[in-house]
């Protein structure tokens, strides 16, 4: 019984996290376009700090590349925040990931 109950709870958690994801990253590409744009100058920023410490020249396509997999990885770990954030706020408890 006790891990039927343990189950739900994994269960509702998952369904409620995929859902403030869903909402962060909505948010993000329509309300957030001033966090989007400081997202992408951040980037563009490590792009080049990467280049610099691995003394190594890119081409276009190549930093443009690193610049869309930072861009990404920033996007996602907003939307994670987002939504822990949400979680946190609902049940009123740490969440731990």
């Amino acid at each position: 019984m006790a891990d039927n109950l343990i189950n739900d709870d994994s269960n509702n958690f998952e369904k409620t996290m995929k859902e403030y994801l869903k909402q962060a990253r909505k948010r993000l590409d329509n309300e957030f376009s001033g966090t989007r744009e400081a997202i992408k100058l951040v980037a563009t920023d490590k792009m080049r700090n990467f280049m610099q410490t691995m003394d190594k020249g890119l081409n276009k396509e190549e930093r443009e590349f690193l610049i869309s997999l930072i861009t990404e990885g920033m996007y996602q770990s907003f939307c994670y925040g987002y939504g822990v954030g949400k979680i946190e706020g609902t049940y009123r408890k740490k969440v731990y990931l």
